[in-house]
């Protein structure tokens, strides 16, 4: 380790919860004393990825990843140790030697903080100009027609660019700042003679963009005079992903019982957060995304869809219910009579109506099927085969059995026809008959993959018993120190770590398991991680002095064929000196296999 004293370390993980950190990349479920998921590091659909607030590690059983909450990050971000406790002391605020930080990370590490920096310094800019300088008035007159307050504009830290072609520039020039990484994270473009810089927003209204951990990565700009385009976002940069990233997210309080609505502007979401629908995002100005499903995931899992009604937002509300669907969210869609976006519908109607509306919000495929009747009269047998031929597509494309069931009786009783034609037509459809025939997947046994991940010896099953009493039961740390030494564990990962837990023993630290983990590459850190989450029933002095003797012994076993083998080969070339060296080596070998067996006798009563 060595970048930063143990006591900041220390400070930084004991200020951290792992379960925080880690459901802002994974959707987290309550399970017992931890919380389960589904693995990030592999692909799955059985969650296998614990996390434990009490021992503050996870470990996933299906893939063998594990650690504390320096560990995920390293490996879901793809640090390195000083970057991962840099990352986490900049969101808790805690100071770090920068001389010493320096060092030690990355150059893309310095530069992605660089610019998150830069982001954050903008966004105080903008935010000053809006609320204390003459060019300003411009843009609170505009959020105040839009009925803005200032305590949404604050909340939001709402900002204005000027219209100047270097405000930006001539601020950040005066602070010193190198105006190219204005460029690469968007807030300047380059003139094409090569001859200085231009703000790329100006003129308008500036919405900070936060990821999940209130990082300010890019801005979106609406403009408030005449001009194109309306709408303005940051483009794509080493800190910003439109496709990845959802406007206010940051605001979202986790909660998989609650609904949380999508909108497509800036506006719509801030209008609905004021009056009270805190729950609201926004995509940014790119088609829904199936990273953004994913991000939705980890905070809930229903989501109603609350587009603009023209034909572009219905285009894009089908689009996203079926990637909502897919990442297995329960997706409803937003109806909104005599108007055109739900900004439009809080102003005309006020936030009772639209609470009325998001409760009468219909599900994804009664969505569907509400489109197709749509301007169809049903009445007339025209129409009502046109709309049985869109509902049957429909129909068929529902995965679940039980489901399609439930809307199969639903659209017969609409139409007045049985249930086995709509099934016949559906069951056509489904399955064609084109000449193949198909064969079920082979059923995959989950245990034994698991079996392969990670196999279980006897030997093997005891060093990893007798790490995880070193680590939490304080009565075998000097017995075990006494009666082991690192080299006696065979496996490299619990030997690894044996060698680190003997030397804090001895020199009288405390053992603790988040303190382990600083000190082990990633590998290892899955193995602790994985011996800490298993359950262990401590059967007292007896059981130590058991797995003490198996670790022995199946040292003693390998040693002996060691040293055997090498006789062997000694003998062959004729190296009389070295033979006998090992032939001592091999009888002491030997007395001490007959001793631990003859003491194992004798406990038993057996001589």
């Amino acid at each position: 380790m060595g970048f930063y004293s143990e006591d900041i370390i220390s400070e930084i993980r004991s200020s951290t919860d792992i379960v925080e950190i880690i459901s802002q990349y994974v959707s987290l479920q309550k399970r017992g004393d931890s919380y389960v998921g589904l693995c990030p590091f592999h692909s799955e659909k059985t969650p296998s990825f614990y996390v434990s607030p009490e021992k503050q590690l996870f470990y996933c059983f299906g893939c063998g990843a594990g650690g504390n909450v320096f560990t995920f990050l390293m490996k879901k971000e793809n640090l390195k140790f000083p970057e991962a406790v840099r990352l986490l002391a900049d969101r808790l605020n805690i100071t770090l030697p920068s001389s010493e930080y320096d060092k030690n990370v990355s150059q893309a590490f310095r530069q992605k903080r660089e610019q998150l920096r830069l982001n954050k310094m903008a966004q105080d800019y903008y935010h000053n100009i809006l609320l204390n300088t003459k060019e300003g008035i411009r843009g609170l007159e505009y959020l105040k027609k839009r009925g803005i307050t200032l305590e949404t504009v604050e909340r939001f830290r709402l900002g204005y660019a000027p219209p100047l072609w270097d405000g930006l520039i001539r601020h950040f020039r005066s602070m010193g700042v190198d105006l190219e990484t204005l460029v690469k994270i968007g807030l300047a473009i380059a003139k094409k003679n090569g001859k200085g810089f231009y703000d790329r927003f100006r003129d308008r209204i500036m919405f900070p963009i936060e990821d999940a951990t209130k990082n300010v990565i890019g801005f979106g700009g609406r403009i408030i005079g005449p001009g194109e385009p309306k709408y303005l976002n940051s483009p794509e940069s080493p800190v910003f992903s439109k496709g990845e990233n959802l406007y206010a997210i940051s605001a979202i309080k986790k909660n998989p019982e609650m609904e949380i609505i999508v909108v497509e502007g800036y506006m719509d979401c801030i209008s609905l957060h004021q009056s009270g629908f805190t729950q609201t995002v926004a995509s940014l100005g790119t088609a829904l995304t199936r990273m953004q499903a994913k991000l939705l995931k980890n905070y809930t899992g229903s989501v109603i869809l609350a587009y603009d009604t023209d034909s572009a937002g219905q285009a894009a509300t089908l689009r996203g219910m079926e990637i909502l669907a897919k990442e297995g969210l329960n997706v409803k869609v937003l109806r909104l009579p005599e108007a055109k976006d739900p900004d439009e519908f809080i102003r005309k109607k006020g936030a009772e109506a639209l609470r009325q509306q998001l409760s009468e919000a219909l599900y994804h495929i009664d969505y569907k099927l509400y489109l197709a009747k749509k301007g169809v009269d049903i009445a007339a047998p025209a129409g009502k085969i046109k709309y049985i031929k869109m509902a049957l597509k429909i129909l068929s494309e529902i995965g679940n059995e039980v489901e399609r069931e439930v809307y199969i009786q639903k659209v017969a009783s609409e139409l007045n026809i049985p249930v086995k034609a709509l099934k016949d037509e559906i069951k056509k459809n489904r399955f064609p008959d084109n000449g193949l025939k198909y064969k079920k997947s082979p059923r995959r046994d989950n245990n034994k993959e698991f079996s392969k991940i990670l196999p279980v010896t006897g030997a093997y099953k005891a060093e990893r018993m007798i790490i995880k009493l070193l680590i939490e039961n304080e009565e075998a740390r000097q017995k075990v120190v006494e009666n082991l030494v690192p080299s006696n564990f065979l496996n490299e990962k619990t030997r690894k770590i044996a060698d680190l837990l003997f030397e804090m023993i001895r020199s009288k630290k405390d053992v603790k398991a988040n303190e382990v983990f600083d000190h082990l590459d990633q590998d290892t850190s899955s193995e602790l991680s994985g011996i800490l989450m298993a359950n262990l029933d401590f059967q007292g002095e007896g059981m130590i002095d058991s797995l003490i003797e198996k670790i022995k012994e199946n040292y003693l076993k390998h040693a002996i064929n060691q040293v055997r083998a090498q006789i062997q080969k000694a003998e062959a070339v004729g190296e009389r000196e070295e033979t006998t060296i090992l032939l001592n080596t091999y009888q002491k070998l030997k007395s001490q296999m007959n001793e631990l067996k003859a003491t194992r006798n004798a406990e038993k009563g057996g001589v």
